[in-house]
């Protein structure tokens, strides 16, 4: 039992660790102008400002994480959200050029 609250402890305070330095990290990229952001965090604003190849690898780090079926490619996904200027956070509007294929 004492291994285990031990262990729980432990996890605990990674966890706290990593949440704490999380919202730092992404004031200091978002300061130096990195691109470290992903679909997520942009605003439809911000995704017209990106290169291409860059859209492409936002696209493919979302297919990666959030989408189980990849019938979609990465390089479809950024021409999809090119393509729609509706209204919506950048992230919805990813899900429903996914949702759509």
């Amino acid at each position: 039992m004492r291994g285990r609250v031990h262990r729980m402890g432990a996890v605990a305070g990674a966890l706290m660790t990593l949440l704490a330095a999380q919202p730092a990290a992404h004031g200091a990229a978002a300061e130096s102008g990195a691109d470290d952001a992903s679909l997520l965090y942009l605003s439809s604003g911000d995704w017209q400002r990106q290169s291409a190849p860059r859209k492409v690898a936002l696209a493919a780090d979302f297919m990666r994480i959030f989408c189980t079926d990849q019938t979609m490619s990465a390089a479809s996904l950024a021409n999809c959200l090119d393509r729609d200027k509706a209204d919506g956070a950048l992230f919805e509007r990813a899900i429903a050029c996914v949702s759509a294929r």
